[in-house]
C-alpha cells in the first residue's frame, strides 16, 4: 500500500482521465445558475433548464431578473425544486448584480462567510463559486469526495470534517481540475481503477 498526499493523488487522477475543462458554462450569469440548478439533480435535468433559460434570456442579468416569479420558474422546472431554485437563484443573481464586485475584495474566508448568507448557498456551493467565479483556490469536499476519500483511508463525518482533515494548498488552475477530476472520477461507478487497493491517503 502506498501512501499519498493530496497532490499526488490530483497527478494520479489527471493522468488517468485527462483534463476536463470544467466548468461548463459560456458565462459567469451561465455559471451561476448551473451552480443553483445542479442542487439535487443531474446535469441532464440542468443542460434542459439551462437551455430554455438560454432561449428565452440569453442569460442576460437584467433579462434574468425582469422575470416573474412564474416565469422563472417554468424555465427552471426542468431542475426540479424550481420554487425554491428560483428563490436562491434571484437572490444570488441579485447579488452578482449588487455586490459582487466590492466582495472581490474581500479576504476569501469572509468572501465565503457574504456568499453562505445567501439563501440556498451551502458549503458546497459556496465553496464551487468561491473556485469558479471569485477564482480563488478552494476543497469542494461534496459526496463525490468524501466518498473516495474514505477508500483512501481518511473518513469524514461531513462536509466540514473534511475539509478540516486536508492540507489543501494547490494553486487556482489545479484546485478546478481537482474538483472536475473528483466529480467525474465519482460517476465511473466504484472505483474503477482500484485506487483504494493501491493507495493511502495521509492529510501531509
Amino acid at each position: 500500500m502506498q501512501t499519498i498526499n493530496v497532490t499526488q493523488l490530483y497527478d494520479i487522477l489527471y493522468a488517468k482521465l485527462g483534463p476536463r475543462k470544467w466548468w461548463p458554462a459560456q458565462s459567469t450569469v451561465q455559471l451561476l445558475c448551473g451552480a443553483i440548478l445542479i442542487q439535487n439533480t443531474n446535469w441532464r435535468n440542468v443542460d434542459r433548464a439551462l437551455n430554455l433559460m438560454e432561449d428565452q434570456t440569453h442569460f442576460g442579468i437584467g433579462a434574468l431578473l425582469n422575470l416573474t416569479t412564474e416565469q422563472l420558474q417554468d424555465l427552471i422546472r426542468p431542475s426540479g425544486f424550481f420554487r425554491s431554485k428560483e428563490r436562491y437563484l434571484r437572490a444570488l443573481l441579485t447579488a452578482y448584480r449588487d455586490d459582487f464586485k466590492g466582495w472581490r475584495q474581500l479576504t476569501t474566508a469572509d468572501l465565503r462567510k457574504q456568499l453562505r448568507a445567501l439563501p440556498g448557498i451551502g458549503n458546497e456551493t459556496a465553496d464551487v463559486l468561491l473556485l469558479f467565479v471569485f477564482r480563488r483556490p478552494a476543497f469542494v469536499a461534496d459526496t463525490y469526495t468524501r466518498r473516495l476519500f474514505a477508500a483512501l483511508g481518511m473518513p469524514s463525518k461531513n462536509y466540514l470534517d473534511l475539509q478540516k482533515q486536508v492540507d489543501f494548498n494547490l494553486p487556482l488552475v489545479q484546485a478546478q481540475e481537482f474538483h472536475a477530476l473528483l466529480d467525474d472520477y465519482g460517476k465511473l461507478g466504484v472505483d474503477d481503477f482500484n485506487l483504494a487497493a493501491t493507495y493511502q491517503l495521509t492529510s501531509h
